[in-house]
């Protein structure tokens, strides 16, 4: 069983420690790539809030055979999308 599955299972029982344990492991990726995008300190803490919410409520929607790494980073730029969709319109 790989690190990734057992923080998931971890997430699952809602043990909180998993969830500082996610963010330590995936935080600066995930930052990277939304200060990419959008270059703003306060949107980038944000969008990242909203992914780590998104998991801890929802664990199992990480857990579909991707890699996890992969699904926080489709979960981000999805997040992000849908901001710049709102600042087009």
């Amino acid at each position: 069983m790989t690190t990734d599955e057992r923080l998931l299972i971890r997430l699952s029982n809602q043990e909180q420690q998993s969830l500082v344990d996610l963010y330590d492991r995936y935080c600066m990726l995930l930052w990277k790539i939304s200060y990419r995008t959008v270059a703003d300190n306060a949107i980038c803490e944000e969008i990242l809030r909203q992914v780590f919410q998104d998991v801890w409520a929802k664990p199992s929607d990480f857990n579909n055979g991707k890699k996890l790494s992969t699904l926080l980073i489709e979960c981000c730029q999805s997040k992000l999308n849908l901001l710049t969709l709102q600042k087009s319109s």
